[in-house]
C-alpha cells in the first residue's frame, strides 16, 4: 500500500494515504497526506489537516504540494504549491521526512511558524472527518 511495487519497492517513492499528526502553533493537529508519484523521484501530494479530539479548535484545510524523493536516503521533501481550502489566518508549511524501514512510517520536521515535527503511518481508511471536496486530488489521482 505505501510503496510502489512490493518487493524491493523501498527505492520508489511512498505513495497512497498516510495519516497521523503534526505540531505547529495551533498545537497537535491531525494530518492526512495523499501522495502520488509523478516519476521515481518526483511526487505531488495533498496535505489535509483537521482537529484532533485533544485539540478540537483546529479547522479543516488543505493545500497541494510538490516534492522530491531520494531513494538512497529514503528522504521525502515536500513544498506547498497552492491552497485548496484555507482557513483564516493559517499559513502553509513544507515538510521533510524519512520513510521508515519497509515503508512502515514517515516522520520528520514541519517547516512553518512554531512548527516542530510530524509522524505518519500508511492508511487504508479515509480521514475522519472526511476531507471537504476542495481537498481532493485533482486530475486522475486518488482522493483524500
Amino acid at each position: 500500500m505505501s510503496l510502489i511495487g512490493g518487493a524491493g519497492a523501498s527505492s520508489l517513492p511512498p505513495i497512497g494515504l498516510w495519516q497521523g499528526q503534526y505540531t505547529c502553533a495551533q498545537g497537535k493537529t491531525a494530518l492526512a497526506l495523499q501522495i502520488t508519484a509523478l516519476s521515481p523521484t518526483s511526487v505531488r501530494a495533498v496535505f489535509y489537516f483537521h482537529a484532533l479530539a485533544s485539540n478540537p479548535g483546529v479547522p479543516q484545510g488543505c493545500f497541494s504540494m510538490h516534492g522530491h524523493f531520494d531513494a538512497a536516503t529514503r528522504r521525502l521533501v515536500l513544498k506547498p504549491t497552492r491552497w485548496l481550502a484555507r482557513p483564516p489566518f493559517y499559513v502553509w508549511a513544507a515538510l521533510s521526512g524519512t520513510v521508515g524501514p519497509n515503508g512502515t512510517g514517515l516522520a520528520g520536521t514541519i517547516e512553518g511558524p512554531a512548527c516542530t515535527d510530524f509522524s505518519l503511518t500508511p492508511s487504508i481508511t479515509l480521514p475522519v472527518p472526511p476531507a471537504p471536496s476542495a481537498c481532493r486530488m485533482d486530475q486522475d489521482g486518488p482522493t483524500v
